[in-house]
């Protein structure tokens, strides 16, 4: 089998185990071949940490992908986190289509916000930038806040409500992505977990599994880099997205054990075996059936 290839494009935050600081050894674990677009390098990421530092990388991307283009290098999957600008977005969306294989996939966190409220850095502009930019992807993975946003919707809470998530679904549908996930929605006092649509065959699930209070940084990160790997292996959503909860919800267990001192991202280290035996087993299996 071909190995798979894979664009991580988003910051490097050197500490703090977030965007591509967990992309890369998730996505290693999963077996995929994992190139990176730095969109800015920042000391440590920006939840908690002050005094970091930053540099814009915009001037670079458009090296970076113009020597990609000469070389010939191509991916099965474009994966797009944390953007810094709009014209960082512009710059991603004119050349994605050069950058894929025939039958490459986008996958987009559409990072925006949190807790109800867009990030600082972000402006009315930049939400209406994403929400071009998120036409035509193949998978998108905003949490609830975000997916308000691209939504315009108003933000009611993470809290899960059917009538809601039908009517947010409804309007992401309608920029003009594929499928979606809405994570971090919290069903009940006890369970957190996503909400699963595909707009072109109608498929459609909830999963769930024991939620925590505890503020952890960078879990969307590890959820979408775990679930890009799982795709790539060639898992259905439902199968890849099962794996996915179940992952990322034993590293969420481990950070609790460690915390205050880990208090800065998520443990997913002693974790990313899930990720190498899921897909070794799925391929044995596929290798007897002759897939």
């Amino acid at each position: 089998m071909k190995q798979k290839r894979i664009l991580s494009v988003q910051d490097i935050s050197c500490f703090g185990k977030c965007s591509n600081t967990v992309a890369l050894p998730i996505l290693s674990a999963a077996g995929v071949e994992t190139a990176i677009l730095p969109t800015a390098l920042l000391s440590t990421h920006t939840g908690g940490f002050t005094g970091f530092t930053f540099l814009d990388l915009t001037e670079e991307m458009r090296g970076i992908l113009a020597h990609f283009d000469r070389a010939d290098i191509r991916f099965d999957m474009l994966y797009t986190g944390y953007f810094g600008s709009v014209e960082q977005l512009r710059i991603v969306a004119d050349t994605k289509s050069a950058i894929l294989r025939a039958g490459g996939t986008t996958l987009v966190d559409p990072v925006l916000g949190d807790g109800g409220k867009l990030y600082s850095i972000y402006d009315d502009a930049f939400v209406c930038a994403m929400r071009e930019f998120v036409s035509g992807a193949d998978l998108i993975t905003p949490n609830v806040t975000e997916a308000c946003l691209l939504a315009d919707l108003p933000y009611t809470g993470d809290r899960y409500d059917h009538e809601k998530m039908e009517a947010i679904l409804s309007r992401l549908a309608e920029l003009g992505c594929r499928s979606a996930v809405i994570t971090g929605v919290h069903f009940g006092e006890n369970e957190i977990g996503i909400v699963y649509r595909n707009f072109e065959s109608g498929e459609k699930f909830t999963l769930a599994s024991a939620r925590t209070d505890a503020p952890l940084h960078g879990t969307g990160d590890v959820f979408t880099s775990a679930l890009a790997g799982y795709l790539l292996a060639g898992f259905d959503a439902r199968a890849a997205l099962t794996r996915t909860v179940s992952f990322i919800a034993e590293c969420i267990d481990k950070t609790e054990g460690a915390l205050p001192e880990h208090w800065y991202g998520v443990k997913f280290e002693d974790s990313l075996y899930k990720i190498t035996e899921d897909i070794r087993k799925k391929q044995w299996e596929d290798a007897l059936l002759g897939h």
